[in-house]
């Protein structure tokens, strides 16, 4: 028989499934024995699937920001709270970081693949409490418009033009407060006006619709106190409130009842393994396990991604951006967005005028190196940040290599009248006394060892098979946070093959006919569940998920038909 007898097929004709304790070695038998025998592998077991009832109606506040009721259950918790309808610790997929870009990407998953189950940890005891709620909520400044500053044909520019579409989209149909005010680019000096009209061609490229090059007469007809020889006009330019727009993801992602939030969990070590999955372990001892891992750490991202078994780089530098806003009885002195054009040295958009959805105009911000990740005061210091930035040789190229920028940003930091004089160049009218101190934001800025900065998405995706980490997601990942969790998503599922999420059963198959070996995957709802190795004919081992939700696998009628 050896030599001469091949694998023809294998043929998984019915597969049942329960959830207890492993079990796979009753009823096989251990070789073929003729040619044209079958061998069963595995005798049929009926079991029932237990369900947990879903949690009745709770009401969750965000302390700050704003209240909605979720379908969820609230469990106490030493520093946070364990919020949604999933129970117990376990999920198909964790993923870490409960800002914009992983809330929209739970609500992703969920939507797309509803046999899923999701768990988002976040460090904090609230939700979306760095980059998503410190910025100026201008649609624009995340990209709502749409690629005005990127390259066309690039998928930033791309994310840009969909991902405005797609919110402005979401705001209407939840009833979520914007306004398209409209945007000004202006240029107030000669040599600003080429980039100004490169601008208004790679906005163009891009789909950008409704745009002018304004005269200085045109620029004066719209707002009247701000001055500059050419101005870029967008008028589908929005504003709208992020943090309003995070809840809402987490609303929706809570309300299908296969969603967990995990706030207060500030994760201290992972371990991930392709058959046994992915366990986090949290500083205060707390462990979630899950099948897969996508991690969306923001300003944590480069700490996180190496945690998860990623690489060392690139590093998340942060960039704090001061806020001034004006005074009541002066708000109106401008009725749209008023940006600067941007010095294409350095990839800031620069101290510009927003209005907000509440009424108040903010001014800023202006772009400083913070010494910690969350360094929202000019004198907050972690130690273990500024040691890793200080020994970074790509921080050193990028501020030996931008002095001027670099040394005037931090001067703008520490003086107002500075900072305010930078929006003077477009707004004469402007002055410090009109202002008040707003608050400050911290932006995630990826440098690479070369001392470039990263203006690109990266995704880095781990031997283990399942660990995906976002390890850039720059602006515009507000207003683009939709189409970015589809971004990820669609990653998501090509690494950790979920295309057929929706049939539970699937195998691989490597065999070498000669020899008369065969290697079988077995694979459920996409995860590893068994594998089987025969050499020869005769079986050699055979393997199982060991999960806390252990997965009890019971095929019946496997066949391993051999022929001559």
């Amino acid at each position: 028989m050896e030599g001469k007898m091949g694998v023809r097929a294998l043929q998984i004709l019915r597969a049942r499934a329960s959830f207890g304790s492993v079990n796979f070695a009753r009823g096989f038998a251990g070789s073929a024995d003729r040619e044209g025998a079958e061998t069963r592998l595995f005798a049929p077991c009926e079991r029932t699937v237990r369900r947990d009832s879903l949690a009745q109606s709770g009401r969750i506040v965000a302390p700050g920001i704003h209240s909605r009721r979720w379908n969820s259950s609230v469990a106490a918790s030493s520093t946070g709270a364990v919020l949604g309808p999933l129970k117990g610790n376990k999920a198909d997929v964790a993923i870490i970081g409960g800002g914009i870009v992983g809330l929209a990407t739970a609500r992703e998953i969920t939507q797309r693949f509803p046999k899923l189950s999701v768990v988002v940890l976040e460090k904090e005891n609230d939700l979306v409490r760095h980059q998503t709620s410190h910025n100026s909520r201008n649609v624009s400044r995340c990209g709502v418009v749409l690629g005005i500053y990127y390259q066309p044909g690039t998928e930033m520019a791309r994310l840009c033009v969909d991902g405005a579409r797609r919110m402005y989209k979401y705001c209407e149909r939840n009833d979520l407060p914007h306004e398209r005010v409209g945007k000004l680019i202006v240029a107030t000096r000669e040599r600003e006006l080429p980039v100004l009209e490169d601008l208004h061609q790679r906005a163009t490229a891009n789909g950008v619709q409704g745009l002018e090059l304004l005269s200085p007469k045109q620029i004066t007809d719209l707002e009247p106190n701000v001055r500059a020889l050419r101005a870029l006009h967008s008028p589908n330019t929005g504003i709208a409130n992020y943090a309003r727009i995070a809840l809402s993801y987490a609303d929706d992602f809570l309300r299908n009842g296969r969603g967990q939030i995990r706030t207060g969990f500030n994760a201290k070590n992972v371990s991930a393994d392709e058959v046994k999955g992915v366990e986090v372990q949290a500083k205060t001892g707390e462990t979630v396990k899950a099948r897969w891992l996508i991690t969306c750490a923001g300003l944590q991202s480069d700490y996180v991604g190496k945690m998860a078994g990623g690489a060392k780089g690139p590093t998340v530098l942060p960039f704090r951006g001061t806020y001034h806003e004006l005074r009541p009885e002066f708000r109106n002195l401008i009725k749209r967005n008023i940006y600067p054009v941007p010095d294409p040295a350095f990839p800031m958009v620069g101290v510009h005028l927003t209005p907000r959805t509440d009424g108040r105009v903010l001014i800023g911000p202006n772009s400083a190196l913070a010494l910690a990740k969350e360094g929202y005061k000019f004198w907050h210091v972690n130690l273990k940040d500024a040691i890793t930035f200080g020994l970074n040789r790509g921080l050193w190229k990028l501020v030996l290599g931008n002095p001027g920028i670099v040394f005037q940003e931090i001067w703008r930091d520490i003086n107002t009248k500075a900072f305010v004089r930078e929006a003077q160049r477009y707004c004469p009218k402007l002055q410090v006394e009109h202002t008040t101190t707003g608050w400050a934001g911290v932006h995630a800025v990826a440098i690479d060892d070369s001392g470039q900065i990263v203006g690109n998405f990266l995704f880095e995706s781990l031997s283990s098979g399942v660990v995906l980490n976002v390890r850039n997601a720059p602006s515009p990942a507000c207003t683009s946070s939709l189409a970015i969790a589809t971004t990820v998503v669609d990653r998501a599922a090509k690494d950790f093959a979920w295309k057929g999420v929706g049939e539970e059963w699937s195998t691989k198959e490597k065999c070498d006919a000669k020899r008369m070996d065969l290697e079988i995957t077995i694979y459920y709802s996409q995860m590893v569940a068994a594998k089987v190795t025969i050499r020869k004919g005769t079986l050699r081992s055979m393997t199982g998920l060991q999960h806390d939700r252990r997965l009890e696998l019971e095929l019946s009628d496997v066949y391993l038909v051999y022929t001559g």
